[in-house]
């Protein structure tokens, strides 16, 4: 994907930059990194500017993140910029969300696919998390196909995305596993119910309900929080739709 060089809090990034019209900016999940979008970008950029920053940690160890940081980051990433959309992917989505809350007239609209306001982990998830803070980066690669891509996540990619699956464990198993664990520290310990209830930026909120990593629970919670959001709900779509359902992601913004 052609890209530019930024500068952003944590240092100088690499990050994609194409097509023309009014910018939308892509935020990757927890894990996957950016080339989860590979397969959206080409279709927004058809109508839009496409703008995909790596997150805080992609390329290494970040043990202590906070998400006021991730926060900082977007906000100068949006430097020069206006009347953009940002669309968050799951834990890109929490982000995207939690931003809303600082209300940044530069941001004109929120979408999210497969987010949530708050992530419950449970005894078993903090105890593997502990494990995979202290492996090494193939057990990493493991633990992430065992607690993200299982079940309905395997199923649908091999059904709509042949071959992906193994390349988007590939994908997670570069990320730092500190940097996972930081990541999943911030969502366990943050609820963004009381931000959503204040924030106003017009509001897209997509969910597949099959969606095997982030409950549709999660999405009725959403609504509940903005009821005013445009709600958007897929049959026999699960988690990774942005693989799977490309054109039914690039839809939500264009």
């Amino acid at each position: 994907m052609p890209d530019r060089e930024v500068e952003l809090p944590w240092g100088r990034a690499r990050v994609w930059d194409f097509g023309e019209g009014e910018p939308v900016v892509l935020l990757h999940g927890i894990a996957g990194g950016r080339n989860v979008f590979f397969r959206v970008a080409p279709l927004l950029a058809r109508s839009r500017r496409v703008i995909v920053p790596p997150l805080r940690g992609e390329d290494r160890a970040w043990p202590r993140m906070r998400l006021e940081e991730l926060l900082d980051d977007l906000a100068a990433l949006l430097d020069g910029l206006d009347g953009v959309t940002l669309l968050g992917f799951s834990f890109g989505g929490f982000v995207a969300l939690a931003y809303g809350a600082r209300r940044d007239p530069r941001v004109s609209r929120i979408v999210t696919q497969g987010a949530f306001a708050h992530f419950n982990l449970r005894i078993t998830d903090r105890v593997a998390l502990a494990v995979a803070s202290a492996a090494p980066q193939a057990l990493g690669a493991w633990y992430f196909r065992r607690r993200v891509l299982r079940g309905r996540e395997t199923r649908s990619l091999a059904e709509h995305a042949p071959g992906l699956d193994a390349l988007n464990v590939q994908w997670a198993g570069r990320i730092p596993i500190p940097t996972l664990a930081s990541r999943t520290r911030i969502i366990g310990g943050t609820d963004l119910a009381e931000g959503l209830r204040a924030n106003g930026t017009p509001l897209t909120i997509a969910h597949g309900r099959i969606d095997g990593v982030v409950p549709f629970s999660s999405f009725e919670q959403l609504r509940r929080l903005r009821p005013d959001a445009e709600a958007v709900a897929w049959d026999e779509v699960s988690h990774m739709a942005s693989l799977t359902h490309p054109e039914l992601v690039a839809a939500l913004v264009t």
